[in-house]
C-alpha cells in the first residue's frame, strides 16, 4: 500500500507489515510520484505508522502562468488565515472564552433572537385580539420566559452543545454523530434541513419589514400623508434586494461591525425594557409558571392552544446556538448567553409593562418595542432595530449556504457553483441558492404585505426542524454518550414541548403556513431524490484494477486500423481508488489514442492550493489527482492538465508527439504534447430496465436535476475543447426479454 504522508511516501501492507508484494499494483510504485507539499487525501492511519518505511519522492507544485496573480496573493492570504486562527475565528470549538471571540458570537448567533422582540410580543397581542388584560399579559409573558428557559437554555445551551461531532453542532452533525447506529437517521436529518431552508425565506422578510414599519412610530413620519403600508413594503423589498445584491462579494469586511451593533442593540433593548418595567415591577409575576399554565388552559385565553405559535416567535434563531457553534466555539456562546438572555427578558418584560397599561397596537402601526422607546431616542431605536434584522437576514443567509453545501458534499443536491468571496472557507456563496431565497423573499413581501400577516405563517417549518433535533439528540445520547437515562428524559421532555408547538403551528397553515410547507416540500423532494438517484447509479457501477486495463490498453493500441481519436483521452471521473471504474475502461478500449488518463479533482482545505500527484501504469495510463484550493477556479482544467503532462514530458515520463503540420498546430501540440480531449460519462435510464415504476420516476427527476443544475462540461471550462459525453445506460435490475415470433 503506497500512502503520502508529509511529502514522503510509505510502503506498508494493512496485513502483514512491510511488503514489496502485498497485493496487485505494488510492483508499479516505481512510477508512482507526488507534485504536492503535503498528502492529498491526508495523513497516514494510526494502524499503519508501526510498518512504514519512507521512500523519499520529488515534491512538486502547479504553477500556472495565467494565474500568477494568484500566487502574488498567496503569502498574504495565508498570514491573514494565520492570524484569525490565532484570534480563534475558526470553526474549531475554543477550550475558554475570549473578549474577540465574545463580540463575533454575538453578532453571527444571536440575530434571530435577537430580533425577536420586535414581532413577538406584538403578535401575542393580536393573538387576543389586540389588546391583552392583566391575566393575559402576564400569563403570555410567563410562557415566553419559561418556554425560552426549556428550550434555548436547557435543550440547546446546556444539552445540545455537548453533543458536537469534532466541535461542528447542528443537524448535519448530528446525523454524521449517529447515523452508523440508526439507519432512519437521514431521513430525519433530510426533514430538518428542508425544514430550516423553508422556514428560512420568512427571516429576512419578518425582520426587516417589521423593522421598517417602525417607521410608522416615529410621528414626522407616521402622520405625513406620504406614508402607507405599500411605501413600507417597498421599502422593504429595496433593503432586501441590496441585502442579496452584496452577496456575491462576500459580507467579511462588512462582518466585522457586526458584533459592536449587535451589542447595542442588545444593550438598547435591555435600558428600553428596564426603563419602561421600573413603571410597573408587578409584571414579575410572570415568572410563576403556574400562572402560564393557567393561562394556557383557560377560557380568557381567545386563541388556546394556537398561542404557542406566538410564543414560538420568541424562540425562532435558538437552533443558530448549536448549528453556529462550530464557528464561534461553545465557550463564547455559554459566556454570552447569560447576558443575551437577561437583555431579551428585560425587553419583553418591559413591553410587557406597557401591555399592562391597556394599549393597544393595531397591524398598521408599529410594534409595542417602538412604543416603549423614548420619543427623543425612537429615530435611533428604528434605524438600529433596521440593522439588527439585517444582520440577522444575513446570518440566516450565509446559514442556508452552510447547509445548502453540507447537503451538496452528501450528494443530496446535484452538484452546485460554489464560490468563496471571503478568506476563510466558511464564507460560502452559492449564485443559485441566493437567486432562490432572493426570489421567494420579495414573494413572501408582496404576498403577506404586512408583517402581521407574516407573523401568522412564520415558524411552521422551525418547529419542525427544531424537532428533528430533538429526535436526533435523543439518539446521540442513547448511542454515542451511552446515557440511556438522559436520552428518555431529555427525548421525552424535548419532543413534547416541540409536539405541542407543532400542534400550535398547524393552525398557520390556513393563514400562509402553506407557503414554507410548499416549499419544505420541494427541498426535502430534491434532497430524497438526490440521495436515492445517487444510490440507484452507483449501485452496478463495477470496476477494473489498473494493472489489468493497463496491460488491455498495450494490447489495442497495437492495431493500427482504427482511427486515433486524440493523442491524450483525458477521462473526468470522481473515484480516487487504484481501480478504473468499468464504464471508463470500456469507453477506453473503443476509442484509440497514446495516452489513457484518469483525472480527478478534489477541494482542499487551503485557499490556495494547486497540488496534484500521479500514480503511472506504465508509459499509456496515468492517474492523476489535482487538489485545487476552494479559491482556485476549476474552469481552467484544460491549463491545469497541459501545465502536468509538459512536467511529465520533461521528465520522459511521457513520449513526445511532434505535430504533423506545424502551421496548423495548437499551442499543446506545439509544445511536443499532441493533441488532448476530455471524456466525461453520462448517465442516462435505460428503458429496458426491470425497477419498479417508482423508481423508474425517481431516477428520470434525479437525472432532469442534474441536467438542469450541474454540467461539467462548464465547471471545468472545456467548452472549446470538443468534449466528448459518453453516454452510459444505467440498467439496475434484469436486461427485458421481450418474447419474438419468427415467420417464415
Amino acid at each position: 500500500m503506497r500512502i503520502p504522508f508529509r511529502g514522503v511516501f510509505l510502503t506498508a501492507c494493512p496485513r502483514t507489515g512491510p511488503a514489496d508484494e502485498c497485493h496487485r499494483g505494488v510492483q508499479r510504485t516505481e512510477g508512482t510520484r507526488i507534485g504536492s507539499m503535503r498528502p492529498v487525501n491526508g495523513g497516514v492511519p494510526q494502524r499503519l505508522r508501526s510498518h512504514a518505511t519512507p521512500l523519499e519522492w520529488p515534491r512538486r507544485r502547479m504553477e500556472i502562468p495565467c494565474h500568477d496573480h494568484i500566487g502574488r496573493w498567496r503569502s498574504m492570504m495565508a498570514a491573514l488565515l494565520k492570524r484569525r486562527r490565532r484570534s480563534g475565528d475558526t470553526g474549531a470549538v475554543a477550550s475558554k472564552a475570549t473578549p474577540a471571540g465574545m463580540l463575533i458570537a454575538v453578532g453571527i448567533v444571536y440575530g434571530d433572537l435577537a430580533t425577536s422582540p420586535i414581532y413577538a410580543p406584538k403578535a401575542l397581542m393580536l393573538a387576543q385580539g389586540g389588546s391583552m388584560t392583566r391575566f393575559q399579559t402576564l400569563g403570555s409573558l410567563s410562557l415566553v420566559f419559561w418556554f425560552m428557559l426549556m428550550v434555548v437554555t436547557i435543550k440547546y445551551v446546556c444539552t445540545a452543545m455537548r453533543a458536537d461531532n469534532q466541535g461542528e453542532g447542528g443537524v448535519f452533525a448530528l446525523f454524521a454523530a449517529v447515523r452508523r447506529y440508526w439507519r432512519p437517521a437521514s431521513v430525519f436529518a433530510m426533514i430538518g434541513a428542508a425544514a430550516f431552508l423553508a422556514d428560512s425565506v420568512f427571516t429576512p422578510a419578518v425582520g426587516i419589514t417589521s423593522a421598517v414599519e417602525g417607521l410608522a412610530s416615529i410621528p414626522q413620519i407616521g402622520s405625513s400623508a406620504y406614508w402607507s403600508q405599500e411605501l413600507s413594503v417597498m421599502i422593504s423589498i429595496a433593503i432586501i434586494a441590496a441585502l442579496f445584491l452584496i452577496q456575491h462579494a462576500g459580507t467579511h469586511r462588512l462582518g466585522a461591525l457586526f458584533g459592536p451593533i449587535m451589542s447595542i442593540w442588545l444593550v438598547f433593548l435591555a435600558v428600553t425594557g428596564v426603563m419602561y418595567l421600573s413603571r410597573d415591577w408587578s409584571v414579575l409575576e410572570a415568572l410563576n409558571p403556574a400562572i402560564g399554565m393557567q393561562f394556557l388552559f383557560s377560557g380568557e385565553n381567545k386563541a388556546g392552544v394556537a398561542i404557542m405559535g406566538s410564543v414560538f416567535l420568541a424562540l425562532t434563531g435558538a437552533e443558530a446556538l448549536y448549528s453556529d457553534m462550530g464557528h464561534v466555539g461553545r465557550a463564547n456562546i455559554w459566556a454570552t448567553w447569560p447576558l443575551v438572555n437577561i437583555a431579551l427578558i428585560c425587553s419583553y418584560f418591559g413591553q410587557g409593562a406597557w401591555m399592562l397599561e391597556g394599549h393597544r397596537t393595531m397591524v398598521e402601526n408599529a410594534a409595542p418595542l417602538f412604543q416603549i422607546i423614548p420619543d427623543i431616542a425612537r429615530p435611533f431605536g428604528v434605524v438600529l432595530a433596521l440593522l439588527a434584522g439585517v444582520i440577522a437576514s444575513q446570518a440566516l443567509i450565509s446559514g442556508a449556504f452552510t447547509l445548502t453545501a453540507a447537503a451538496d458534499g452528501l450528494s443530496w443536491l446535484p452538484r452546485l457553483n460554489m464560490r468563496y468571496p471571503g478568506v476563510s472557507r466558511g464564507q460560502i456563496y452559492i449564485p443559485s441558492v441566493c437567486a432562490a431565497l432572493a426570489a421567494l423573499t420579495v414573494f413572501v413581501v408582496l404576498y403577506f404585505r404586512s408583517s402581521s400577516a407574516m407573523e401568522a405563517a412564520y415558524g411552521l417549518a422551525l418547529t419542525v426542524a427544531m424537532l428533528m433535533d430533538s429526535v436526533l439528540l435523543s439518539v446521540y445520547l442513547w448511542h454515542v454518550k451511552v446515557r440511556r437515562v438522559a436520552a428518555v428524559v431529555a427525548g421525552a421532555v424535548f419532543i413534547a414541548v416541540e409536539l405541542l408547538f407543532l400542534s400550535a403551528a398547524v393552525s398557520k397553515f390556513i393563514e400562509g403556513g402553506y407557503v414554507t410547507v410548499v416549499i419544505w416540500g420541494l427541498v426535502f423532494g430534491a434532497f430524497l431524490v438526490c440521495s436515492r438517484g445517487v444510490q440507484l447509479e452507483n449501485a452496478e457501477r463495477g470496476h477494473i484494477h489498473a494493472d489489468d486495463l493497463a496491460h488491455i490498453l498495450a494490447i489495442s493500441m497495437a492495431d493500427d486500423k482504427r482511427d486515433l481519436v486524440a493523442d491524450h483521452l483525458v477521462y473526468l471521473t470522481p473515484d480516487m481508488d487504484r481501480d478504473v471504474e468499468k464504464d471508463v475502461a470500456v469507453s477506453m478500449l473503443h476509442r484509440r489514442a497514446h495516452t489513457y488518463w484518469v483525472v480527478n479533482v478534489v477541494q482542499s482545505e487551503r485557499p490556495f492550493d494547486r497540488d496534484w500527484r500521479v500514480v503511472s501504469y506504465g508509459r499509456n495510463l496515468h492517474r492523476v489527482t489535482i487538489s485545487l484550493g476552494y479559491k482556485v477556479p476549476q474552469f481552467y482544467l484544460q491549463s491545469y492538465m497541459r501545465t502536468i503532462m509538459e512536467d511529465m514530458l520533461s521528465r520522459g515520463e511521457i513520449g513526445r508527439i511532434d505535430p504533423p503540420i506545424p502551421k496548423l498546430a495548437t499551442k499543446t501540440e506545439r509544445l511536443g504534447i499532441g493533441s488532448v480531449r476530455f471524456v466525461l460519462m453520462h448517465r442516462v435510464f435505460s428503458p429496458e430496465s426491470t425497477l419498479p415504476e417508482s423508481a423508474r420516476t425517481l431516477l428520470r427527476t434525479y437525472q432532469w436535476l442534474k441536467r438542469t443544475i450541474s454540467k461539467p462540461v462548464e465547471w471545468f471550462g472545456l467548452e472549446t475543447n470538443d468534449p466528448i459525453v459518453e453516454t452510459v445506460p444505467v440498467w439496475n435490475g434484469e436486461e427485458v426479454r421481450v418474447p419474438m415470433r419468427r415467420i417464415p
